[in-house]
């Protein structure tokens, strides 16, 4: 079955579309960037095209010119969460079940109200573990809030509250059982038990879908962002990811902002319907596509993530952006060359941040120097990326300054 339309919006969700649009041009961001573009009411999904497309590299320059978010929150709402992503870009967070929708995703994953979640997302400044810590919430789940905890910590606690579900990257689940069976065994009443999972921020592999499978741990991806929380989850063994219906998604080219034909890959645009912090045609940067069949009820679906519009990467769940990469080459001294390699070992992501130098200065001893490189990197981009300084005519000189093996 296919999708006349593939956005599938329904005559409720565009009457609450046009409500949206017409209180957004009201005031702030949008009142100046629809000025004599919008036509209302849009008569259908379509009519979407004629609005620009909002990028994440916009929110830097509209934050500064109207903190702290750019004229895009709406009037007279107040966030229960104020939250700094790398950029800096602040973002703001609500307790109510709608903004981030992430119980319809943990609902459809299997988890319920006797669940205790085990969450490893970080919980520090960034939105990602309140996410997926509210939707727990909503579903009545008791949450271990673990983020980024030493590991002989977080087994340890596995253990002790016999967690019986995972939130988080698709890899670390894996490091966990790893380290739970060397710390306490893997039989008997020293068996793993967590069951079942909701993870996203990284590559779900075919190698890893295995290894789970065969531990008997049932785990479903979601597709989110800290903007926009849920966008789509994944329905009928993973053969495509249901469009959450809090949301109008377009698949577009990157280039035009018009829709790709159906089932041809494109940048996913996405319009929220909420009122508080309204985002119109926020543009991901992420490639999908609509997928051929729906996923069993009707609802437009995504046949995954397919890769990024830019060179921007995610790397144990956290963006990498070029932008950043030039950013701290710009403040080191001596650095003439930047290229970040990201690539899999043991089903994990591994990063290497190659800093080209004169041949004098490579030649040396540079440890203390690329430590203290890996540390600007880690207050810059949220994770932790190994340094490597290196004589920059060993370095192709392609500008590119980021390449993933992935």
């Amino acid at each position: 079955m296919t999708h006349p339309d593939p956005r599938g919006v329904t005559a409720g969700q565009l009457d609450r579309l046009n409500a949206l649009l017409s209180t957004a041009m009201a005031a702030g961001h949008y009142r100046q960037a629809y000025a004599g573009v919008a036509s209302l009411p849009l008569r259908d999904a379509a009519g979407l095209e004629a609005l620009p497309i909002l990028r994440k590299q916009d929110f830097v320059a509209l934050q500064r010119e109207t903190p702290p978010f750019g004229g895009l929150m709406a009037a007279g709402s107040r966030p229960d969460y104020l939250f700094v992503s790398p950029g800096p870009i602040h973002e703001p967070g609500f307790m109510r079940p709608e903004f981030w929708r992430m119980d319809r995703a943990l609902a459809a994953a299997g988890f319920g109200p006797d669940d205790i979640v085990h969450n490893t997302f970080s919980y520090h400044l960034t939105p990602g573990a309140w996410i997926f810590d509210s939707g727990a919430r909503v579903l009545g789940c008791s949450t271990i809030p673990a983020g980024n905890a030493p590991v002989e910590l977080q087994v340890q606690a596995i253990r002790q509250y016999a967690a019986t579900g995972y939130a988080g990257t698709p890899d670390f689940l894996k490091r966990l059982i790893e380290a739970y069976g060397e710390a306490y065994g893997q039989s008997g009443t020293h068996a793993f038990p967590i069951t079942r999972a909701l993870v996203s921020g990284g590559a779900f592999t075919p190698g890893l879908q295995a290894y789970y499978a065969k531990a008997g741990i049932r785990v479903s991806q979601v597709y989110a962002t800290a903007e926009l929380g849920l966008i789509a989850c994944d329905v009928a063994d993973r053969q495509a990811m249901r469009i959450d219906d809090g949301l109008i998604v377009e698949i577009v080219d990157p280039e035009t902002g018009r829709a790709m034909p159906f089932g041809r890959t494109g940048e996913v645009v996405v319009t929220t319907l909420r009122d508080d912090y309204p985002l119109i045609r926020f543009g991901t940067g992420d490639l999908s596509a609509f997928a051929q069949d729906d996923p069993g009820d009707g609802a437009p679906a995504l046949v995954g993530w397919l890769g990024r519009s830019d060179q921007a990467v995610k790397v144990r769940g956290m963006f990498v952006r070029p932008q950043q990469l030039q950013g701290l080459q710009a403040r080191i001294e001596g650095v003439r060359r930047i290229r970040l390699i990201v690539d899999r070992d043991n089903e994990q992501d591994s990063a290497v941040l190659f800093c080209g130098v004169d041949a004098h200065q490579a030649a040396g001893d540079t440890t203390a120097r690329a430590a203290e490189i890996a540390e600007r990197v880690r207050e810059a981009c949220h994770v932790r990326i190994a340094v490597s300084i290196v004589d920059e005519s060993t370095m192709t000189d392609d500008d590119k300054l980021i390449v993933d093996m992935r």
